[in-house]
């Protein structure tokens, strides 16, 4: 049985809905992938600065509030102070950080990197990603396999795709994810 190994590639941070000022309305604001930071005397505030898509208005994430420079991990605070783009994108990610500052993740662009196989060969794939991703496996596979719903859902009604769990098709993507087409007699004894 042949491994293939997708890896999602984020185009962009995901954008996110919270209430302009300017625009007096909710509105969709992107990422700008830099950092804002604060000294207040030995407390340090971190913040990833969004833009309103429309008026360009700002707004700050709070990352970390009131944290002691002695707390503070010295590598993580010079890639905030070079507004590490990596490290911008996984904070803009993080749905808790963004939970607690009351936005929500609207969405992101995204490309599936990896090579296609035959449906009817026997492959184990593993979708990798950095982050999770607020989209279902079952439309992902649809996207990168070129199927329509009624293609994959008898795929799957005939057993020929086969995840770790019963509704794994039905969740959103994470970090890593094994789904396993046309499982052999060999692979199932072994």
């Amino acid at each position: 049985m042949r491994k293939v190994v997708w890896t999602i590639n984020f185009l962009s941070t995901p954008t996110i809905t919270r209430h302009c000022k300017n625009c007096n309305r909710d509105m969709e604001f992107s990422c700008s992938e830099r950092f804002r930071i604060n000294a207040q005397g030995k407390y340090l505030d971190v913040w990833l600065i969004y833009n309103c898509k429309k008026c360009k208005t700002s707004w700050n994430s709070t990352i970390f509030s009131r944290v002691h420079t002695n707390k503070m991990d010295q590598e993580l605070l010079a890639l905030f102070q070079n507004n590490d783009p990596m490290l911008a994108r996984q904070y803009g990610s993080d749905r808790t950080i963004l939970n607690q500052n009351g936005v929500t993740l609207r969405r992101v662009e995204y490309e599936i990197l990896g090579e296609r196989f035959e449906l009817d060969e026997p492959v184990i794939l593993e979708i990798q990603s950095d982050f999770p991703l607020k989209i279902k496996l079952f439309n992902l596979l649809k996207a990168k396999l070129d199927l329509s719903t009624s293609e994959l859902k008898q795929f799957l009604k005939e057993g020929a795709i086969q995840g770790a769990a019963v509704n794994c098709f039905k969740k959103k993507v994470h970090e890593s994810t094994t789904i396993i087409f046309n499982q052999t007699e060999e692979l199932i004894d072994s």
